[in-house]
């Protein structure tokens, strides 16, 4: 009889609080079930005997701030067929990129001594250097998002793209609206897939998913400016939004 191969699986990790890949773990008995159906070749904070490539499918959680972390970057994505941006620090930047680029050293120097000299440059989500082909949200990401795209990719199905907004998942959680009772809350143009999670506890939303396709951000500013100063609803935005042409647009000279 011959051998079936398995596809095999890498999960890399660059500047992160590694919370995507606990996800990860998290799924316990689901994630054995999942990854009997591929090899996991290269994974740090799980096993040992990392293997250095080819890949079917790498998932990347965190950003490259470093040179270093982007030249490991571009080798995962030369031997790798599927490349996942896992999280929103991969998918958006997340909160390192609210530091923009001109003000990186300013805060350092305040940060840190004299002496110490600061490994990271810039930060960026991953797809500024490479290419990405499927987007995995979050911060963290959803386990049972997790376990979607792991099925859909190992029986070679392209994971559908969520295209509804935060919002929805509030309607179906019966969740008061915060925009209704001028309270400022993101999910109106956020991507949605995390079952309303912060807002079903209480928590505005602050776009950790994304911009939902076709998201009106023009008008969401507009709104949010009714109800807060300008200044609070641009540091609201800025959290995971800053990268986003629509943020820049908007905010960026």
């Amino acid at each position: 009889m011959k051998k079936t191969i398995k596809p095999t699986i890498a999960v890399f990790d660059l500047t992160d609080c590694e919370g995507c890949e606990l996800e990860f773990i998290n799924l316990k008995e689901k994630l054995v079930d999942l990854l009997g159906e591929a090899d996991i070749v290269n994974w740090r904070l799980a096993k040992e005997g990392n293997k250095p490539g080819p890949y079917d499918i790498a998932f990347i959680e965190g950003i490259p701030v470093s040179a270093e972390e982007r030249e490991l970057l571009k080798e995962i994505r030369d031997k790798s067929r599927i490349i996942v941006a896992l999280g929103a620090c991969a998918c958006l930047g997340g909160v390192p990129a609210i530091v923009d680029d001109t003000r990186r050293e300013r805060i350092y120097k305040k940060i840190y001594p004299p002496w110490y000299k600061p490994r990271g440059t810039e930060a960026k989500p991953i797809d500024a250097y490479v290419k990405v082909d499927f987007y995995l949200n979050g911060c963290p990401v959803d386990r049972d998002e997790i376990e979607r795209f792991v099925t859909c990719l190992l029986f070679n199905r392209n994971p559908e793209e969520r295209d509804h907004p935060v919002c929805l998942e509030c309607k179906v959680a019966d969740n008061r609206c915060f925009l209704a009772n001028d309270e400022p809350c993101l999910g109106p143009i956020t991507k949605g897939g995390c079952k309303a999670f912060c807002t079903s506890r209480g928590k505005l939303c602050v776009g950790c998913y994304g911009l939902v396709k076709n998201a009106n951000f023009k008008r969401m500013v507009e709104r949010l400016n009714e109800i807060q100063k300008e200044e609070e609803t641009r540091l609201l935005l800025q959290m995971f939004l800053s990268e986003t042409n629509e943020y820049k647009r908007e905010y960026v000279r």
